[in-house]
């Protein structure tokens, strides 16, 4: 696979959940809770059951936990790849859109790590 990402990738075991409602064609904004499998201070990859369409923009919340915080931010799938028939999938999601201050968090996060 092709590295797509400008920022270095950090693989961690810290807990922290992601939720995003998957608004593509007959879904009714389903929730997803999952955790990601490596983050960058531009992106993160996720473990899913659910394929998103490429390019799709999807609301994110994502809880650092307890000593930290939740923030939102609107991520883009960069690449979907299914890696078993469950169906469980890794999604490449690119953060496009997050406030200053969640983004402010999130590079203090990226860097605790």
């Amino acid at each position: 696979m092709i590295e797509l990402r400008s920022e270095p990738r950090i693989i961690s075991d810290q807990t922290i959940s992601i939720k995003f409602k998957d608004r593509g064609e007959g879904k009714k904004n389903c929730t997803h809770i999952c955790r990601p499998q490596d983050v960058s201070a531009g992106g993160l990859k996720l473990l899913t059951h659910c394929a998103i369409a490429l390019e799709s923009e999807i609301p994110l919340e994502i809880d650092l936990g307890d000593t930290w915080a939740v923030i939102e931010a609107i991520g883009q799938v960069k690449w979907c790849l299914e890696i078993d028939d469950m169906p469980t999938y890794y999604l490449g999601i690119k953060l496009v859109k997050l406030e200053k201050s969640n983004r402010q968090v999130w590079k203090k996060y990226i860097e605790k790590l």
